[in-house]
């Protein structure tokens, strides 16, 4: 009963692996440190990569949290990863501190029982925040709300009657919810983690909201109007007041929801669904808001010449932009590759130069930003 959003490629099951490391490497201008993580058939990985000297260190996460691939999902905090897991009836937490390296269980913390029906869970330094269905048999919007220190726990209504719940973001204290009501209008809601109350509810109507967090901490959201064009509201996280709202020239639609991307210094950095048929499915690109200009990195032509140099067969799965490192990084799988090397990852620049290209021997799921 997998309830939880989950960022890994179904290709993934597909793939064996074993140990390897790809020493070809384009030039680096300057070192990036990166750490990620992966999976393989059966376990999951941490891997901290040096690009200076093309040297990755590898970590057994699923010896060290006791964890398998099949995890339900997995969050960032600072500098904490937390996976929620579940067997035997129950949620787990396991949660490592990337700095100390310290790990945190909270081993089936959370009972499943046929009243809730669980969409997304969220945790913070004191609590786990999951969003679900209540009671059984409706579609209530309800927040569960368990403290970490004396694991007991607390449902608050939310809405009844609604029609799809998205998955949440949370910053400085800050839960975003972003649902869809019985009426067919959306809402986001701002729930006060420290107070334990919704401090502000912003309705939109029939506008699909997509939203983010940008790089000084306020909060985007991004719809179409009749036009079809985009229209980006920015709040203040902090008053709760709506700072600026601007129509663009950029018909690229969002998912309803979180976006995968940053919104930095008037610049949008995405990731951007080609038109079908097309070689790719999403690549990198950035958006440009003050100039309205859209610029879609040449990520094919990258493979293209990655394959047809290293007789490789780069398949992109997942993009992130990393805004503390000034990069894309793109992950891969190698279907026709050697069978100890089952994927990698690409870091290209903003004006699209490769920075990096390395294989691995588990395929990544997930870039960590951090200034580690």
């Amino acid at each position: 009963m997998k309830f939880f959003s989950i960022s890994i490629a179904c290709g993934l099951l597909l793939l064996i692996s074993c140990n390897k490391d790809s020493t070809e490497n384009p030039t680096i201008d300057e070192a990036i440190n990166l750490t990620l993580i992966g999976e393989d058939l059966d376990k999951v990985y941490q891997y901290d990569y040096n690009s200076d000297t093309d040297v990755g260190f590898q970590t057994d996460l699923s010896s060290e949290l006791g964890i398998t691939n099949y995890y339900l999902t997995l969050r960032q905090l600072g500098n904490t990863l937390s996976f929620f897991t579940f067997s035997n009836g129950a949620i787990s937490l396991h949660q490592k501190d990337l700095i100390t390296s310290g790990i945190t269980m909270y081993p089936d913390f959370y009972n499943i029982t046929s009243e809730r029906s669980l969409v997304w869970g969220l945790s913070n330094e004191n609590s786990v925040y999951f969003g679900l269905y209540k009671p059984f048999g409706s579609t209530n919007l309800a927040l569960r709300i368990v403290d970490l220190e004396t694991l007991e726990g607390f449902d608050l209504a939310i809405e009844f009657g609604i029609d799809q719940l998205f998955q949440p973001l949370y910053h400085d204290g800050k839960l975003i919810i972003t649902y869809r009501t019985g009426d067919g209008e959306y809402k986001i809601i701002i729930f006060d983690t420290l107070t334990d109350v919704i401090a502000k509810t912003l309705e939109l109507k029939s506008s699909k909201p997509s939203v983010l967090i940008t790089e000084d901490g306020e909060l985007a959201i991004f719809t179409q109007n009749d036009k079809e064009n985009t229209v980006l509201e920015l709040f203040d996280m902090v008053n709760l007041i709506s700072i600026s709202k601007n129509e663009l020239q950029f018909d690229h639609h969002f998912p309803t929801g979180p976006i995968n991307g940053t919104l930095a210094v008037g610049k949008l950095y995405y990731e951007y669904t080609y038109p079908q048929p097309f070689s790719l499915v999403k690549g990198p690109a950035i958006f440009d808001i003050s100039t309205g200009t859209n610029t879609v990195l040449d990520l094919s032509g990258t493979i293209e010449k990655l394959n047809s140099e290293k007789s490789l067969n780069i398949q992109p799965i997942l993009g992130q932009y990393l805004p503390g490192k000034n990069v894309f990084a793109i992950s891969y799988t190698l279907p026709n590759g050697e069978i100890d090397e089952p994927g990698g990852f690409l870091l290209i620049s903003t004006d699209g130069k490769l920075k990096a290209q390395k294989n691995l021997n588990f395929v990544p799921t997930y870039f960590v930003d951090q200034g580690l």
